[in-house]
């Protein structure tokens, strides 16, 4: 004989999956274990602790065009810096390509958080 079929809203039907440090797991693994349930077990119960709302804060993203830009110049900086240490010359305006990258990093990670 067939176990009875659950109704659609108390079916566990959706996986969540997150990755969590040694001691993150460790510490929830415990605590499974004192309240006598699985690990997993005990998170999904904590998702639905109380009626308490849970706050994210969001942050704007940075354009991954911007990003990809960024790593370029990065690459390009790299690039300029080998040929300095091979042939022992360094030209005068790395300093200030530096500084300018900076400033452009700063300002995008600042109008970030703003």
């Amino acid at each position: 004989m067939a176990r009875p079929t659950k109704n659609a809203d108390r079916r566990l039907s959706r996986h969540v999956i997150f990755r969590l440090t040694d001691e993150e797991y460790a510490s929830l693994h415990d605590k499974a274990v004192l309240a006598g349930l699985s690990t997993n077990e005990l998170a999904r119960r904590l998702t639905n602790k109380g009626k308490r709302k849970l706050v994210v804060k969001t942050h704007k993203r940075v354009d991954p065009a911007f990003l990809k830009r960024i790593d370029r110049i990065g690459q390009n900086l790299n690039q300029l810096v080998k040929n300095a240490h091979i042939y022992g010359r360094v030209s005068s305006q790395v300093d200030t390509l530096a500084t300018t990258i900076d400033e452009i990093i700063h300002h995008a990670l600042h109008e970030e958080n703003e």
